[in-house]
């Protein structure tokens, strides 16, 4: 049986070792030592604060609950 097609992107959350600067939002700061969410897309990770993160997983979210109504209707 053929492997199974992943729908979603390489993500995980990390402590920033360094000063970072959120990249939906350049004016959140990710300090060191702060959890952020860092999403691999293309050979380049982006790194978003905790606040965005929240945001960006709630979308997933209502994208993947949308897709689950259609195999059901």
């Amino acid at each position: 049986m053929p492997k199974l097609k992943r729908l979603l992107v390489s993500a995980c959350f990390e402590t920033a070792q360094r000063r970072r600067h959120c990249s939906r939002n350049q004016e959140h700061v990710i300090c060191q030592g702060d959890k952020c969410l860092v999403i691999k897309e293309n050979m380049s990770k982006n790194n978003y604060c905790m606040e965005c993160a929240a945001l960006i997983l709630q979308k997933a979210r209502q994208d993947l609950d949308c897709l689950c109504d259609e195999i059901e209707a």
